[in-house]
């Protein structure tokens, strides 16, 4: 429908195309939702408080976990400011409904043999390229779109020193520094990159951008073989950020390097994990 379009358009003008992406999933999602159970084709006009409380409801019922709920609750907050902006609804029937308390446990983060049994692993079978991109996720905290999204000119590599210029959430620009190991794998695998059309820094098999999903698949394949479960690019970005947090890196600092706008959202580092408190009771017999 037409308001989609428009929507769409609003959002790939202000935000990452990941959230963008995301946005316009959860609106069909909930579009979908309000004709089946109303009976009628959706209008921004005629949505009420009501239905978005009912929308929540049904959520829950769903077992939709809260983060779910509440992102799914704000890309129907945005879309609802925007229409009314534009004079497709009278009011945003989303002030009055509350998200949903989260319960917030401690991230899953590889220890420090875990990472070792990783790093042995594409070490052994990788080449430059996944090298360069395990590295880089480890030592940098680099979310999987922006790594994807880095193109040559965000480097700036030389022997003592390095950085990355990276385009995160909503587009926000920050800088993160490279360590030596970093510059050493990434200077090693520029060596050998493809000559393609592109800029992007990663390249596909075939010469395309590497993607998401491309990554994804990289990483689930060498944690793999290092004999690990439930390892993602995200779980490598919690790691990057709990190694910051034991070696006593400042919170602002950490959420700096992390992109994080909020401190809360990075304290959560510093919650123990299930590994923490079986070590610190281990010490009692030691």
């Amino acid at each position: 429908m037409r308001s989609f379009e428009l929507f769409r358009q609003y959002l790939e003008r202000r935000y990452s195309a990941h959230t963008t992406a995301a946005y316009l999933s959860d609106l069909s999602d909930f579009k979908k939702w309000f004709e089946e159970t109303n009976g009628e084709a959706f209008d921004p006009s005629a949505v009420t408080s009501i239905d978005v409380r009912e929308y929540r409801r049904y959520l829950l019922n769903r077992k939709a976990k809260p983060a779910t709920i509440n992102r799914r609750l704000a890309a129907l907050s945005t879309f609802f400011r925007w229409a009314k902006a534009e004079g497709l609804a009278k009011e945003n029937p989303t002030g009055d409904v509350r998200g949903v308390q989260a319960t917030r446990l401690a991230p899953r983060w590889l220890s420090r043999k875990e990472q070792l049994a990783l790093l042995r692993a594409v070490h052994k079978r990788g080449k430059a390229r996944d090298i360069a991109i395990i590295t880089l996720l480890l030592h940098t905290g680099l979310r999987v779109s922006e790594a994807c999204s880095l193109r040559l000119a965000d480097l700036k590599l030389n022997k003592r020193k390095g950085e990355l210029r990276v385009r995160g959430k909503g587009l926000k620009e920050r800088v993160v520094p490279l360590n030596a190991e970093v510059r050493k794998a990434l200077r090693d695998y520029l060596a050998v990159r493809p000559a393609v059309e592109h800029d992007f820094v990663f390249v596909g098999q075939r010469g395309e951008p590497l993607t998401p999903s491309g990554i994804q698949r990289l990483v689930k394949g060498y944690a793999c073989r290092a004999g690990l479960e439930d390892c993602t690019p995200h779980v490598l970005r919690h790691t990057f950020a709990k190694n910051l947090v034991d070696s006593g890196v400042p919170l602002d600092r950490v959420a700096a390097l992390l992109g994080h706008e909020n401190l809360n959202t990075t304290r959560i580092y510093t919650a123990p994990s299930l590994q923490d408190l079986m070590e610190a009771v281990e010490r009692l017999v030691k």
